[in-house]
């Protein structure tokens, strides 16, 4: 399976894209396009994957993705009681807007340092108040579509979001090397719930055991182990939503063998117990 460079339609008389989502697009599709994503979520949980990074997600959340940067969402199913769909208010735009000289504006100097330091992908977790904001780019027309897009980039730097990908991160750029990895990230993901031998993700690779580890550490900047441990962790972090669900059964449907590698790996990674996340 290959990334797939995705074309994200356009409007001639826009210069971004703008639109509300109330059911999953392009889960499980590894994708990237030329445009910023930037995602706010009103309602949904999940999993986000994009380059080298393993990211739960959930209502109040806004995550902005670089341009190029292969990923995809992968959204929780519901817990009953639960509403759905989902609601998400997606924005796709080009750096420069299209234009070389469009962000050249000394009003707009905060944007354009915010864009600059977006390489890396941003995660805001506490967004809520964002929401309208996001909402007026959704709903007004014409310029003030635009000058309400400005307003909400040059808000983001103030909500203090995180970096996403790792600084040694390394675009893939050869389509063998796309088609190699996401192999092996749709056979972790695939098979991630039970016991995943090296050899097996070697032999996905078409590599020996040594050659593979090397490879995939300076593609992901992990170890094999150390990104199937994330996935793990972050769909156990979903299933502890679920206050009903035993403790030792969401460690043993989250793919570990005993509750004290589970324990110890969910607080080196979430800084925190199992219980005390539920909490």
């Amino acid at each position: 399976m290959i990334i797939k460079q995705l074309a994200v339609p356009k409007s001639g008389d826009h210069s971004f894209q703008v639109r509300q989502d109330l059911y999953p697009r392009h889960q499980s599709i590894w994708h990237y396009h030329d445009e910023i994503e930037l995602i706010h979520v009103i309602r949904g949980s999940g999993t986000v994957f994009i380059g080298d990074r393993i990211k739960g997600f959930q209502a109040g959340n806004t995550v902005m993705i670089p341009s190029h940067v292969p990923h995809y969402w992968l959204f929780d199913e519901d817990l009953p009681g639960e509403e759905d769909p989902i609601d998400c208010i997606v924005i796709h735009f080009l750096k420069d807007f299209g234009s070389n000289n469009f962000l050249k504006a000394p009003e707009l100097s905060g944007v354009r340092t915010l864009l600059d330091r977006s390489t890396r992908g941003m995660f805001i977790e506490e967004a809520e108040r964002l929401t309208e904001r996001f909402k007026a780019v959704l709903s007004n027309t014409g310029l003030e579509k635009l000058f309400s897009l400005f307003s909400l980039l040059q808000r983001l730097p103030a909500e203090e979001p995180s970096y996403l990908i790792s600084e040694n991160y390394a675009i893939l750029n050869q389509s063998d090397d796309q088609a190699r990895m996401n192999n092996l990230m749709s056979y972790i993901r695939e098979n991630y719930k039970h016991k995943i031998k090296l050899l097996d993700l070697a032999k996905v690779a078409d590599m020996t055991e040594n050659s593979f580890c090397r490879y995939f550490k300076q593609r992901t900047g992990k170890t094999p182990v150390q990104f199937i441990n994330e996935l793990r962790i972050a769909h156990a972090c979903f299933q502890l939503r679920n206050k009903q669900m035993p403790l030792k059964e969401i460690c043993y449907d989250s793919g570990f063998n005993n509750f004290v590698s589970f324990h110890k790996t969910f607080k080196s990674i979430t800084g925190t117990t199992p219980t005390q996340f539920r909490e």
